[in-house]
């Protein structure tokens, strides 16, 4: 009897192992962990509208008792209805921006709504949020021209940065400026064309390089960075003995110490490439548009 005592007491120890390794891969959520969610309140014969500070670019909805959608005409307004009189459980709404923020809501059933319109763009959250956030168009056309007017700004900016070049037969690609605005970025660049030979541009690219380590030895691996609008696209040949002032906007960004934003011109029909690298300490000076 004492040794049956003693075999089971051995599997009971065993069969107790496996839950407490289980529970040691659990860990608990802290206070600064958690984010807090917003009330919001939605009826069927009122339509409630949530201001965003910047353009919705994900949204879900916990529930089909829930109808909502973000608004064509002002991309960063989103408006939200309940599907039936019936009173429905508590459900949730999660909602990311254009600046890479995500705000979450609790949505109840209610008649008579407290509030029909949210404006989040007056408050503060996690002391960053934008002062100039206002209702924004989702017209395309009207996002092309704020962007065209951004560039043109960015072109005429005056020169802030005067070491980063590269020349080589008669050509100077040079960084003259690098601006951003919102979420975007501004890199004003300059070529100098000194040579006898007008220099017609193949291709422009930029990339992020990254230098890794194995060992004694060493490798680079590049990631292309697809630029979103090149300003001026369609001056394409830098004449002789003139210069032209081009700039690529990207999507904002910065670096680790060992990666370089590196930005490349090629020759149409010839051998004239030249490349710069910029590192993070450049990208981090970089001043509001």
């Amino acid at each position: 009897m004492k040794r049956i005592l003693i075999l089971l007491s051995l599997l009971a120890g065993l069969t107790a192992q496996p839950a407490v390794a289980q529970l040691a891969f659990v860990l608990p959520m802290t206070n600064s962990s958690i984010r807090p969610s917003y009330a919001i309140q939605v009826s069927t014969n009122k339509t409630t509208h949530i201001i965003f500070p910047y353009e919705i670019r994900y949204a879900d909805l916990g529930s089909k008792e829930i109808a909502g959608e973000a608004v064509e005409k002002a991309g960063n307004v989103f408006r939200l209805k309940a599907v039936s009189q019936n009173p429905f459980l508590e459900t949730n709404l999660t909602v990311v921006t254009a600046d890479g923020r995500l705000f979450s809501f609790l949505l109840t059933y209610k008649d008579h709504p407290n509030a029909l319109t949210y404006d989040l763009t007056k408050i503060l959250l996690d002391g960053d949020v934008s002062k100039s956030a206002r209702v924004s168009t989702g017209s395309q056309a009207r996002l092309a021209d704020n962007l065209n007017r951004q560039g043109e700004l960015a072109m005429h900016s005056r020169r802030k940065i005067r070491h980063v070049g590269y020349k080589a037969m008669g050509i100077n690609l040079y960084l003259k400026n690098i601006l951003y605005k919102d979420d975007l970025m501004f890199l004003v660049m300059g070529i100098d064309n000194a040579s006898k030979l007008d220099y017609a541009i193949d291709y422009l690219r930029t990339y992020v390089m990254q230098l890794k380590r194995v060992g004694e030895s060493s490798a680079t691996q590049d990631v292309p960075i697809d630029p979103i609008k090149e300003f001026d696209a369609s001056e394409r040949v830098i004449a002789r003995h003139d210069a032209i002032t081009k700039v690529i906007a990207i999507d904002r960004l910065t670096l680790e110490k060992d990666r370089r934003l590196i930005v490349q011109i090629g020759e149409e029909s010839g051998g004239r490439q030249l490349s710069i690298s910029i590192g993070p300490e450049e990208l981090a000076t970089a001043r509001p548009l």
